[in-house]
């Protein structure tokens, strides 16, 4: 049987992971019912499979399974000669009148369910029997396979631009907007990554050897790296969000509205995901005041940070991460905005980020073997992080799976190690749709959780619209009581409905 050998990130994350949390990523997609169901309301399930079928030939990847080799015990691709998608495109049904809260919990059930390893990893689950005119699909991946872009692409060769049931008739060529797809067609063979790793190696050897005879060098790198290593090693502190992960997920979703959280970019110049950071400080700040926790000092937030481009696979992980500071310990929203600009821009402009490739190149260096041994107990022990938060691109154009409007869109993250609770952004729409993937033991009241995200978007918005720009006014409005004038009527989190206020 032909193999390859995982890249070193890919390796890594495999080692990595604890059996009973598996790094898992996928997103939770509501589409409008009438499109995906027959003239006798029977799921059009090998209509599906059939779309989902084409897409894999654009992405070999999902045609492979994880093997081991035998020298060495380290994890291997194999290719799968006869991929099944029945078992890769599964229906499951709620009882009629299916709400979210019953949805909530069949989701938290499925991304807690380990992905068979004697297949590609990977599964669509299509929900039907939803209230509402909905079914909802619930694509999970391993994230050794892909990471957010990779799933972001693959996702975007299966959708449309238009709402056509065959995808040829589509004038797009039948996916959505290729430019929001990370990656190209460029695949890399066997032999390919045993010259790129070859290459990479020299030039390892090369650069040491330049630092040997030149120790000007070696200070300023040796500088660089502490700039970004101090930082990177302040203790997060002891949090009611961070705990050991065990076995069972849940899983809470909240609707923003994003053209308000825009304008708070705007207003206050600041990137989205500044906004997004700003807005989860609020959140974890009220959530842990209300289970005693201190409030003393920042949290510590994990933020993925893609490295995709043109000449990389779409499916393969190729990402990095910063490590940034959660002002949680202050009160007012827009002083909670402008520490995280702040801190970002600094964290952003070090070496942090090229750390992640030091760490994760460790799945080409050690024994697969020992990496596994001691990689679950150092992940479940390490103390820097209490969360995480990933953003993703999206889109404010309508999409569509065989003429079906895709309605919402939440993202997810398996929950892993210590770390219990990982937001999901994306945007699509009108909306910013988080996902809120949390441990159930470590957080059993995520609802609580996901009020508080709203409650906190909606500060900012209104403290920032308190403000106006930034310049006109030199006072800077940063705390306060404020008019709630966020346009809020359509907010929604995790099944459980709730009285919004509404537009003044």
């Amino acid at each position: 049987m032909r193999t390859e050998p995982l890249a070193e990130q890919d390796a890594t994350l495999w080692c990595a992971q604890a059996p009973e949390s598996p790094l898992q990523i996928g997103a939770l997609c509501l589409f409008e019912a009438a499109p995906l169901v027959d003239a006798d309301g029977r799921l059009r399930l090998d209509a599906l499979r059939r779309r989902v079928g084409r897409a894999l030939t654009d992405h070999p990847r999902l045609r492979r399974r994880l093997t081991t080799r035998p020298v060495d015990e380290a994890p291997a691709w194999a290719e799968d000669e006869d991929v099944d998608l029945t078992h890769h495109v599964v229906a499951v049904a709620l009882p009629r009148p299916g709400g979210d809260r019953e949805l909530r919990d069949l989701v938290g059930r499925l991304i807690e369910t380990p992905l068979p390893t004697d297949r590609p990893l990977w599964r669509i689950w299509v929900i039907e029997g939803l209230a509402g005119d909905r079914v909802a699909l619930l694509p999970t991946f391993s994230h050794v396979l892909a990471d957010g872009m990779g799933v972001l692409a693959f996702a975007l060769s299966v959708l449309t631009a238009e709402p056509t049931d065959d995808p040829t008739d589509d004038p797009t060529g039948g996916t959505a907007d290729a430019a929001l797809a990370a990656g190209s067609d460029v695949r890399a063979d066997p032999g390919a990554r045993i010259v790129d790793g070859l290459r990479r190696t020299g030039e390892v050897l090369a650069d040491g050897f330049r630092l040997a005879v030149r120790p000007d060098r070696v200070a300023r790198r040796a500088l660089a790296l502490g700039r970004a290593v101090v930082p990177s090693v302040a203790l997060a502190p002891r949090l009611p969000i961070t705990g050991s992960v065990g076995p069972h997920r849940d899983f809470v979703w909240v609707r923003l509205p994003l053209e308000d959280l825009l304008q708070v970019h705007r207003d206050r110049e600041a990137t989205l995901n500044d906004v997004v950071l700003a807005v989860t400080a609020g959140a974890v700040r009220a959530y842990v005041d209300g289970r005693g926790g201190p409030l003393d000092a920042p949290a510590r937030v994990l933020v993925p940070v893609s490295t995709h481009d043109a000449s990389t696979e779409d499916l393969e992980n190729h990402f990095s991460f910063l490590l940034a500071d959660l002002p949680v310990d202050r009160a007012a929203p827009l002083d909670r905005l402008a520490v995280v600009r702040t801190d970002m821009a600094r964290t952003k402009a070090s070496a942090q980020v090229d750390l992640a490739p030091l760490l994760f190149s460790l799945g080409g260096r050690v024994p697969a073997r020992l990496l596994r041994l001691v990689g679950p107990p150092l992940v479940t022990r390490q103390p820097f992080v209490n969360l995480a938060v990933t953003n993703l691109p999206g889109t404010r154009d309508p999409l569509y799976l065989l003429g079906a409007e895709l309605l919402e869109l939440y993202p997810y993250v398996g929950v892993t190690g210590n770390i219990a609770v990982i937001v999901g952004v994306i945007s699509y729409g009108d909306a910013l749709g988080l996902g809120i993937t949390v441990d159930a033991g470590v957080v059993p009241d995520a609802d609580r959780l996901a009020d508080a995200f709203r409650v906190a978007a909606r500060d900012l918005i209104d403290a920032s619209r308190a403000a106006g720009p930034a310049g006109s006014d030199p006072t800077q409005i940063s705390g306060g009581r404020l008019a709630k004038a966020s346009s809020w009527s359509r907010a929604s989190t995790s099944g459980v409905e709730r009285r919004e206020p509404r537009t003044s």
